[in-house]
């Protein structure tokens, strides 16, 4: 009897399901270990949601004015962004774009307050403690609130940011606008406003009460941070960022 006649095509097609069944299973477990490295790499950076460090509390107001300030601490390894398609992106539309190794934040008394990213590169607020991270500091201007009371805020300002673009952005999304918007949101002469902002914050989350302290409290008109109004500090803030921020020139270090 030939090879034909014993059934050889019929061994062919198995040896080629075969195949086929160790390839599919070969590229599924591929798979798991992409994603398996990608939770590694997750993981190492720290992205996701981290537990408020800020002791429960009132949010209110304190009687003497603390300093605000931003500051930024390099992120190791932060660098990857500029390698995924989103740095790319930017790459070809823009000469230079800001280190995303330099992390910028609100810091004000003992803890620091940030925009970070989920799992997904969403963006998210986190609160920790400022000692954990060497600093580098610059005074900008003054608040009343509490530490509570900053916490709802940063909580507000990432909320606020999210309903505009939920996705983190090297350019328009980034650590940088979130410290902007918080310290417009707090600093002194703009209580008024950031009640109102905070009501529908939280008419939208149905979280916490703190706009009623401001929509409610006889608060000063203006008072004057370092003879700045409200806009020029926000102004103030955003030149030294740029100053203090280095800009990375993505096609120079292809050359």
């Amino acid at each position: 009897m030939s090879d034909k006649e014993d059934g050889s095509p019929s061994k062919t097609r198995k040896f080629k399901s075969f195949l086929k069944a160790g390839f599919s299973k070969g590229l599924s477990k591929s798979k798991e270990e992409i994603a398996k490295g990608k939770a590694q790499v997750q993981h190492t950076l720290g992205l996701g949601q981290q537990p408020s460090v800020i002791p429960p509390a009132e949010p209110g107001l304190v009687k003497d004015s603390r300093e605000v300030a931003i500051g930024w601490h390099p992120v190791p390894g932060g660098g990857w962004l500029a390698e995924t398609s989103l740095g790319q992106l930017v790459s070809k539309k823009l000469n230079n774009y800001p280190d995303p190794t330099q992390h910028w934040a609100i810091l004000v008394g003992d803890y620091c307050h940030q925009l970070w990213m989920d799992e997904n590169l969403d963006i998210i607020y986190i609160n920790d403690k400022e000692s954990q991270h060497e600093w580098t500091r610059f005074e900008v201007g003054k608040t009343k609130l509490n530490d509570e009371a900053l916490r709802q805020a940063g909580e507000m300002v990432i909320y606020n940011m999210r309903m505009k673009q939920k996705g983190y952005n090297l350019i328009t999304n980034n650590c940088q606008n979130f410290a902007l918007n918080m310290l417009d949101a707090i600093q002194i002469g703009k209580q008024r406003e950031f009640g109102t902002a905070m009501a529908i914050f939280q008419r939208a989350t149905g979280e916490g009460k703190i706009s009623d302290l401001f929509l409610t409290t006889e608060l000063p008109e203006t008072e004057e941070q370092d003879d700045k109004p409200p806009d020029q500090v926000v102004q103030n803030a955003s030149k030294v960022m740029d100053e203090k921020t280095t800009k990375l020139d993505v096609h120079k270090s292809h050359d």
